[in-house]
């Protein structure tokens, strides 16, 4: 085999809070993840020069060292010793620097797909440990569909994921810098309003309606004080026939709702598709990266 395609899954978060400020930088995270179908493209290929290649048409995704599939690819080389070289393709889905967790996810597909083409033999839980030294989101992209994410959000407890549940998921436009919300995130502004517990057990029952209602992140503050045209677009999501709670996913600029069914979401994107950078329907998944 001299090449492997992997989708590398956007995901969301239904429930994100921030319970503690680390010695190493990072923070504590209580969240409720969950993979959806909107996903990026990724060939890995074995080329006869050595090295990593990396090769993506966005202009704001770098091609060298600073991208996370580049590393990924890296990291797997040096535990092995070297494994030759490595070409990998990104075709773009996923919006950049948009709280879907899109360079995360090529991670977590390059660190699928380098394995299975040059016959590793990792684990999943050795590739998770991994990733986990790439970025906070990459073993839950590894992991995917749903999962409860305790630590910096690495430690992972799974959930039964939503079955096909309707998605709209708008950005417009915005690039939001994850360091800057943290920096910016004043504890005493935070407070918590919601337990991951709740929405856990409605995701569990497969209670979109609940899940819907008990929607929370606490970044919102300080990304809306920032960005108020994140708040309003979320509000306005929030009032569309079919709606049941919409949300910020992660650190933003992206918004989500969790709609009634898919009739109702193709309405809704007609509504926004041309007022905003990015709009697509799309549905919960049940896996985070995939081969195909």
């Amino acid at each position: 085999m001299q090449d492997i395609r992997v989708r590398a899954h956007a995901k969301i978060n239904l429930y994100l809070d921030v319970v503690g400020k680390r010695e190493d930088g990072y923070h504590d995270l209580e969240t409720v993840f969950h993979s959806v179908d909107l996903h990026d493209e990724i060939i890995i290929r074995k080329q006869a020069t050595t090295g990593i290649t990396v090769y993506c048409e966005h202009s704001g995704v770098p091609c060298d060292s600073r991208n996370l599939a580049h590393r990924a690819a890296q990291c797997l080389s040096d535990e092995v010793g070297g494994i030759g070289g490595i070409a990998i393709d990104i075709y773009k889905r996923i919006p950049v620097a948009a709280g879907l967790a899109g360079g995360s996810a090529n991670a977590a597909a390059v660190l699928h797909g380098v394995n299975q083409l040059f016959e590793l033999g990792f684990t999943q839980d050795v590739l998770m440990h991994l990733g986990a030294q790439l970025g906070a989101d990459v073993p839950f992209c590894l992991h995917g569909g749903a999962a409860l994410g305790l630590g910096i959000g690495d430690r992972l407890t799974r959930i039964p994921a939503l079955s096909d549940v309707s998605l709209l998921l708008l950005n417009p436009g915005i690039e939001v810098s994850t360091a800057s919300v943290f920096k910016k995130l004043k504890f005493s502004l935070t407070k918590r309003e919601k337990t991951s517990i709740i929405i856990k057990t409605y995701v569990e029952k497969g209670d979109i309606v609940g899940v819907g209602k008990n929607l929370y992140n606490c970044l919102e503050v300080p990304v809306f004080s920032q960005y108020p045209e994140v708040a309003a677009l979320k509000n306005e999501l929030s009032t569309q026939t079919g709606c049941y709670g919409a949300l910020m996913s992660g650190s933003g600029a992206t918004v989500f709702a969790v709609m009634s069914d898919k009739d109702t979401t193709h309405r809704s994107e007609s509504h926004f598709k041309n007022s905003v950078s990015f709009c697509t329907s799309t549905v919960t998944s049940p896996v985070g990266v995939s081969v195909y």
